[in-house]
């Protein structure tokens, strides 16, 4: 519309005329110069593709997974290895997604060029150097086929990562929030309607719409004495889809994209996660670093719905596993992708039911899994990051690394789900990212 405006003021004076001729001489005018402007705007679109079609399809396709990113839908390859103790084990499912698949294909279609500059790549490189180590020892069990898919997929997310800060500038950044946007809005609508309906919607091949209705140890709520489920959107649990929007709120309202904001604090509400309702408001406040860490450690005691008692047992104790697990192999870790599998080797969480999952902290995880050289890794690529935004001055992003880093000591879907991967390479690009691409 301000295009509109901007051209009709420009166009040129017809004194002479009646007011009917005109408005009729200044519309078709108008009609006119919008219609050249769109030719020549298409021509040189058409002229690009022509002559370089990849960086194109490669931008189209990132722009694509922006709008479909909290999609779950994959491929699984079940091994006899996804197996302990008689009981599936996600984390220890090969699986392929819709989303990384998408990620990969306008990464090999973009042109590599020169990097503008080498210390985002040069801390994602030291940081998958000092993998290889956990990715040799997964190698060399039974479970290697899970260290390999672990690294290769670690290492998409961080070059997508690097993509960013490569070609998409800050000064873009409300395009890019857009179409985070649209993502945001369909998928908290679906929450709103699982919420509502009390089941999935339309099921699995809806972008891998959890099959609420099928799954046991369902997470829930409870109003007013009675039990509701809390919406799970496509991701694998509540608290993941309350943890990303948490997020993604901030950097909507900065943008002052009402629509997505507020459909996104109704799927916020639904997911009736307070670990992300504290991150979301932590956010508001702009924690300083400090202030956030302790905070988050008090939010234990006064965030029960999360944690309740059981909760804050398992999460504790998956901690002291993992700390041991660093013990038997602090050069090395256990292997790259093995937490749960060797987790039986140490203490079981307690509870009514085997609870086999990595461990709630993704510091704790690297460190387990990968030793002390990838923790140290990528301890520094957070902090490189960090210290970015406030050189400049992207206060949005530092109040989201803050964020990240209080959702990573509570939970680990940001180091292995895609989504959260998705979420976490994404800030650490746009905080490397020039001004203007």
């Amino acid at each position: 519309m301000r295009c509109v405006w901007k051209y009709w003021g420009k166009l040129p004076k017809f004194e002479s005329l009646s007011k009917k001729t005109l408005f009729f001489q200044k519309t078709t005018t108008l009609f006119q110069q919008v219609i050249h402007n769109l030719k020549g705007s298409f021509l040189q679109l058409k002229v690009q593709f022509s002559t370089n079609p990849r960086p194109l399809l490669a931008l189209l396709l990132f722009y694509l997974l922006l709008f479909i990113f909290p999609s779950n839908l994959a491929k699984h390859f079940i091994f006899g290895e996804s197996y302990v103790r008689g009981l599936l084990i996600d984390y220890l499912v090969p699986t392929i997604y819709l989303v990384e698949l998408v990620a990969l294909a306008f990464l090999l279609l973009n042109p590599w060029k020169k990097p503008s500059s080498r210390l985002f790549l040069s801390l994602i490189f030291l940081f998958l150097l000092s993998l290889v180590p956990s990715a040799a020892v997964g190698l060399a069990s039974p479970l290697w086929l899970i260290s390999v898919t672990r690294f290769f997929e670690l290492a998409l997310w961080l070059l997508f990562g690097w993509w960013v800060a490569e070609n998409i500038g800050w000064n873009e950044r409300r395009k890019v929030f857009a179409f985070l946007g649209l993502g945001v809005v369909w998928v908290s609508l679906l929450a709103l309607g699982q919420f509502f309906l009390q089941r999935e919607i339309f099921g699995y091949w809806f972008l891998g719409e959890p099959l609420l209705s099928q799954m046991g140890g369902l997470a829930k709520t409870s109003l007013g004495g009675v039990e509701y489920l809390r919406s799970y959107g496509t991701f694998p649990h509540p608290n993941v889809l309350g943890g990303v929007l948490s997020v993604l709120l901030l950097w909507f309202i900065s943008a002052k994209a009402w629509g997505p904001l507020l459909t996104g604090a109704l799927g916020l509400v639904v997911s009736f996660s307070r670990l992300a309702a504290f991150s979301f408001l932590g956010g508001l406040l702009g924690f300083a670093l400090g202030a956030s860490l302790i905070t988050s450690h008090l939010s234990l005691l006064t965030l029960p719905s999360d944690f309740d008692d059981l909760s804050v047992s398992r999460r504790i104790s998956l901690l002291q596993s993992a700390w041991a697990m660093f013990q038997t192999a602090p050069a090395t870790g256990v292997g790259l992708g093995t937490f749960t599998a060797n987790l039986p080797d140490f203490e079981l969480p307690p509870g009514p039911t085997l609870f086999l999952q990595p461990v709630h902290n993704i510091f704790a995880l690297v460190a387990a899994e990968s030793g002390i050289f990838a923790f140290l890794a990528f301890l520094l690529l957070i902090a490189s990051a960090f210290f970015e935004t406030i050189k400049k001055k992207r206060w949005l992003l530092t109040i989201s690394i803050l964020q990240l880093v209080f959702l990573g000591f509570f939970d680990h879907y940001l180091y292995t789900l895609p989504q959260g991967l998705f979420l976490l390479s994404l800030t650490l690009g746009l905080s490397f990212a020039r001004d203007s691409a």
